[in-house]
């Protein structure tokens, strides 16, 4: 492993020697007798660190580590002043040029080798963050550049799927159950599609550079797709569902209006409506209700028999947790959480008399004006005829 280099700069010969013979057993020492010398052995060599005077002829020191903090090459070189002066507004002027440390003389060689020491650990270790950061940053583009071939490569066969429902529904005579079927493959293929097309959302929700673009729809029928699509993953185990409206029976026909992002929200809920199926047990009927009685928010619970273990309730929606799911990647809950946030909304769970899980998702409320406010309004305020 090669030493590490140390330059150092003065224009005083015995100062030189001494600095020299202190340093040359730990480091190779390079040498410069005034600042013109020291910029040009400082870029050619990029040293370790710089031990500089600040009383020389012609170029001082504060101008020496004032030109190097300007050069991109030399910016980084740590540079410990050496000063017969202990002036308080001179070390502080010294400190805004760029160094990092005083070194008072007459020189104590057991303190200023502490100090040297201890500086080269320190830039040794910024170099290592700086090192891995760039690794962390070459990981994520590679992360994005393997994310954009998945999406192009799973498009092909997919759209060759897609085109598979339409072709035998237009050519052939099927039974009602069947064309159902067939539809059903149809919608689940769009819906994949989509979500490819959307993959890389995900990261830029993570990173804050997502722009959602909220708008108000009726999430019933998203939620029932969700559910239908897990509920029939889990037939053989007699698990179903019910919708609630305000601690009543869903209605026939009901709307539940939100403002948010209907692309967000259907693997929002997917995810979380497969997590309460997969922790349901036999027979379990998992619970969604709907309550719109708040003018401002719109919230959706999801309740289950089965409880989250006590270890991970607090960090359930965070990256990676997961217990008791043999293929569990601890995504689904942290992705749900990034949507409902994304949409300026909230998720949160909470455990039931010790055998239950609710989630808890909290959406904008959008009230739609029905026929007969509107024209209520209108009335009010003289604008009908």
């Amino acid at each position: 492993m090669s030493r590490p280099v140390i330059l150092v700069v003065d224009d005083e010969q015995l100062m030189i020697s001494m600095l020299g013979s202190l340093l040359h057993k730990e480091y190779r020492v390079l040498v410069a007798t005034h600042g013109e010398q020291a910029l040009r052995r400082a870029e050619e060599e990029r040293p370790d660190l710089i031990l500089l005077d600040i009383m020389m002829p012609g170029m001082d020191g504060y101008a020496v580590c004032r030109s190097l903090k300007q050069n991109a090459d030399t910016r980084d070189i740590p540079v410990i002043f050496l000063t017969s002066n202990s002036d308080e507004k001179e070390e502080a002027y010294g400190f805004d040029v760029g160094a990092i440390d005083y070194i008072n003389k007459p020189v104590r060689p057991a303190a200023m080798l502490a100090r040297v020491r201890v500086h080269l650990q320190l830039k040794a270790m910024t170099e290592e963050m700086r090192r891995k950061n760039a690794e962390l940053e070459q990981a994520a583009q590679l992360r994005d550049d393997v994310e954009r071939i998945t999406r192009h490569d799973l498009k092909s066969p997919l759209n060759n799927i897609l085109s598979v429902p339409s072709f035998l529904l237009s050519h052939y005579t099927f039974s009602e159950e069947d064309c159902t079927l067939l539809r059903n493959v149809e919608r689940a293929g769009h819906r994949m599609l989509n979500m490819i097309n959307r993959s890389l959302d995900l990261y830029k929700m993570e990173i804050g550079t997502y722009q959602p673009m909220l708008q108000p729809f009726d999430l019933v029928p998203v939620l029932t797709t969700a559910a239908h699509g897990s509920a029939t993953n889990h037939l053989a185990d007699k698990k179903s569902w019910r919708l609630l409206h305000n601690g009543e029976p869903a209605a026939e026909g009901l709307q539940f209006w939100v403002n948010g992002e209907e692309m967000l929200c259907y693997p929002m809920f997917n995810n979380l409506l497969q997590n309460a199926f997969e922790a349901s047990p036999p027979g379990g009927v998992v619970e969604i209700e709907l309550d719109d009685r708040s003018e401002a928010h719109a919230v959706i619970r999801i309740t289950n028999h089965g409880e989250v273990p006590e270890a991970i309730r607090d960090r359930f929606f965070d990256k990676y947790v997961t217990a008791g799911k043999r293929h569990g990647t601890g995504l689904g809950a942290y992705s749900a959480r990034l949507c409902a946030e994304t949409q300026q909304g909230a998720i949160s769970l909470e455990a039931l008399d010790g055998q239950r899980t609710r989630i808890i998702v909290t959406l904008q409320h959008y009230r739609k004006i029905s026929p007969e406010e509107l024209e209520a309004f209108f009335l009010e305020e003289g604008l009908k005829e």
